[in-house]
């Protein structure tokens, strides 16, 4: 008997959800598609048919918190009349928030994702390219209240504000200050430097070089947490040597 997309889509966020519950409690490797299935209450076949192996339930997780954050930003009707930098600030503490229940599964899934070589040959995270989407949004909105000038490289910017994302959760992951502080003060730091350069211009002209920076460093960071500190002081270095001034 066929069922309607309605209900697939209802059995799909009922795997990950179920699959994800367990992945916390026992660990990824000590979980087994069966007992998902089980736990669902579906047959062996139906899972492999939304998900034919374990990996599949990291992405789709990660996807689904993604798109759920991209429906929360539509959904607030003054947005629009956030600042960019307001805007780049609740888009990230939403992210953190629907994250926060499942933090001990979203550090083992990107450990497990980062040395998986079928997810490292992909371009693109799965909802990436919509997340570059909204993120292109956002900056055009910003360009059109001239809060910054436009930006010549605008994909490649977008491409830098979706490493900057995982790079903000990387950091949060490691974060044990009572009720994340750290992680509040890194988020506005990171948010309004990068705001800052944006609207001095500097960005625009030297994007690609961001984004390989951000990504070296990013490697660095999931090794031994120091990365993005280091990041921090190459933009620096970055910005000072184009002799930019804040408003130019």
């Amino acid at each position: 008997m066929k069922i309607s997309n309605k209900q697939k889509q209802e059995n799909r966020s009922k795997l990950i959800a179920v699959a994800v519950d367990l992945f916390s409690e026992h660990g990824f490797h000590n979980v087994s598609m069966k007992q998902i299935s089980k736990a669902a209450g579906m047959g062996d076949s139906t899972v492999y048919k939304y998900f034919p192996n374990k990996d599949k339930f990291l992405l789709a997780y990660h996807e689904a918190v993604l798109f759920h954050v991209m429906e929360l930003v539509d959904e607030t009707e003054d947005f629009t009349d956030f600042s960019l930098e307001e805007k780049l600030q609740f888009f990230v503490y939403n992210y953190l928030d629907e994250l926060l229940e499942n933090r001990e599964f979203v550090s083992e899934s990107l450990e497990i994702l980062r040395d998986s070589p079928a997810f490292l040959m992909q371009r693109e995270f799965p909802a990436s390219k919509e997340l570059k989407k909204k993120l292109t949004q956002i900056l055009n909105e910003a360009i059109e209240k001239e809060e910054i000038s436009e930006l010549p490289f605008q994909g490649a910017v977008s491409h830098l504000m979706v490493d900057g994302l995982l790079g903000m959760v990387l950091y949060w992951l490691q974060d044990d200050s009572e009720e994340f502080t750290q992680t509040t003060q890194f988020v506005e730091i990171s948010i309004g430097f990068f705001v800052t350069i944006l609207k001095s211009g500097v960005i625009g002209k030297g994007a690609d070089l961001a984004s390989f920076m951000f990504k070296s460093q990013m490697m660095r960071f999931m090794e031994n947490g120091q990365g993005l500190s280091s990041l921090m002081k190459g933009m620096g270095s970055l910005v000072s040597k184009g002799g930019w001034k804040h408003g130019k």
